[in-house]
């Protein structure tokens, strides 16, 4: 296994926590997740740092602030943890602090979650060669389950100390691609009614760090399995083996799952798209809407949610047809308790809602012959910048649908007009998307002396829709179409 490059701020950080430490008269390790991603070979990617110390955490943590003149953040005063955020060229470091977790640090290591994540070095000896820590505290052969690629746990009572674990487990399987020991399942599942009780907070970053990943259908897919997975969306529940009949070969539940099986395999790379298509895509998808959590999850979240309406919505035809009509409505409405529960952002929120409230409206889209400029413009006139993720979460749902019953050629159709909308609002939004305003509501005003009110903005809208059709494009002519609606209102 290949070491990774370590950033120089983080030795430098390091190194000046150290000179803490020295002064202070206590020994202080490096723990957990810089341990095992240096091993494996991983980017650090976030500098977060677990740091070890035998007793006193809180108060040292507090002391190492304002020595490194960072900001202190109490984490948990009853098992003793805290986090210092210092600034460094430029870049944050966290540096988290803990109390061992018995009277030894070979004890704290045993009562850790997983034996990867309990190995240990002493910093001074990190620091005398950061790029091949040695020597190594593995009293649980961490490094051995590194190599084999799987997760085992510390000890059996694991999850029930803290059922998080159980999702955290299904984190690192998916971003470390490894294998949960056989093991781990019954541990799981004696803990899994003890996961509704974990706040949402804990229970939203480690399903939306799955998100992240391309792997997350795996991790969905095995937590139904366990049974987990009603404990964490209980929405879900009601359309597990619940029947679709028409162009579905799945029951609800497992084409929601399909969904996110389809977005991670076409979200990794974009290479179905065309390649310009690939770069804006890419960086759309990276884009963080809150720290640490990007369109990308959002958007494989809005696919294992995009049907949540439907089993309230299901009815069967005397000829046995089976529909449901108006379930992006109820979905919608679903996905606001979720999202509270969840307590994502109301950015988050409101993406989300609009990607299941929308999921079926490119695929009307696609059916047309050809798409009009006024078609394009209403789209995202409704979606704004959440138009892209609609479009991806629709061809997620689109590709889950059928299976080895889709027609290629209608799937051809399909992608053709999807990157219609993606090239209009990646590279002709100026044209189609949102044109610039040829006039400005004060501007109409004083034309037209009119006074604030709805008035104006129907009138600017009218504009602007004009313009993305292209029948307007001076201010003249966006003066004579006011007048005209004017005038069309004043008519008896």
């Amino acid at each position: 296994m290949r070491a990774p490059t370590i950033p120089p701020v983080l030795v430098e950080s390091l190194t000046r926590v150290q000179g803490f430490f020295q002064s202070s008269g206590v020994p202080v390790y490096l723990v957990g997740g810089i341990v095992r991603d240096q091993l494996l070979g991983r980017s650090l990617g976030y500098l977060n740092v677990d740091l070890a110390v035998p007793a006193g955490a809180l108060l040292l943590s507090r002391d190492l602030a304002a020595h490194v003149q960072g900001a202190f953040v109490p984490l948990d005063e009853v098992a003793g943890s805290a986090r210092v955020v210092v600034t460094a060229q430029g870049e944050r470091v966290e540096l988290d602090v803990s109390d061992f977790r018995g009277p030894t640090l070979e004890e704290d290591l045993r009562r850790r979650d997983f034996t990867i994540n309990a190995m240990a070095i002493a910093l001074t000896d990190w620091l005398r060669a950061p790029h091949s820590p040695q020597p190594l505290i593995d009293p649980l052969e961490g490094r051995r389950a590194l190599q084999r690629r799987e997760l085992q746990a510390c000890f059996p009572g694991t999850f029930e100390q803290d059922p998080v674990r159980i999702l955290r487990a299904f984190r690192f399987a998916a971003q470390l691609e490894f294998t949960l020991d056989p093991s781990l399942f019954p541990l799981m599942a004696r803990a899994l009614p003890l996961l509704p009780k974990v706040s949402g907070e804990r229970i939203r970053d480690e399903l939306m760090a799955v998100f992240e990943t391309d792997r997350a259908h795996v991790a969905i897919q095995t937590l139904n399995q366990l049974g987990g997975l009603d404990a964490v969306f209980p929405e879900l529940s009601a359309g597990r083996g619940m029947e679709q009949g028409g162009v579905h070969h799945l029951d609800v539940l497992d084409h929601q799952i399909e969904t996110v099986a389809q977005a991670d395999r076409f979200l990794s790379d974009f290479a179905e798209f065309s390649e310009p298509l690939r770069v804006p895509l890419s960086a759309y998808c990276r884009e963080e809407l809150v720290e640490r959590r990007s369109r990308k999850s959002l958007i494989k979240l809005a696919g294992l949610l995009h049907d949540v309406g439907k089993p309230a919505r299901r009815t069967v035809e005397a000829d046995g047809e089976i529909w449901f009509i108006g379930h992006e409505e109820s979905g919608a409405e679903l996905v606001g308790g979720v999202a509270e529960r969840l307590r994502l952002s109301n950015r988050e929120t409101d993406m989300v809602r609009q990607l299941v409230l929308h999921h079926l409206r490119p695929g009307f889209l696609s059916r047309e012959p050809q798409l009009t400029r006024r078609a394009v413009y209403r789209f995202f006139k409704d979606l704004g910048d959440d138009g892209p993720g609609c479009l991806l979460t629709w061809w997620a749902d689109r590709m889950a649908a059928r299976g080895a019953k889709s027609r290629l050629d209608q799937i051809a159709q399909q992608r053709e007009r999807l990157e219609e909308l993606l090239n209009a609002y990646f590279f002709t939004a100026e044209e189609v998307v949102k044109p610039p305003r040829l006039l400005d509501g004060r501007q109409l005003m004083r034309q037209f002396k009119l006074s604030p009110g709805p008035l104006v903005g129907t009138l600017l809208a009218a504009i602007e829709e004009a313009q993305a059709e292209g029948r307007i494009r001076t201010r003249d002519e966006a003066l004579a179409l006011a007048r005209a609606q004017l005038e069309q209102r004043k008519a008896p």
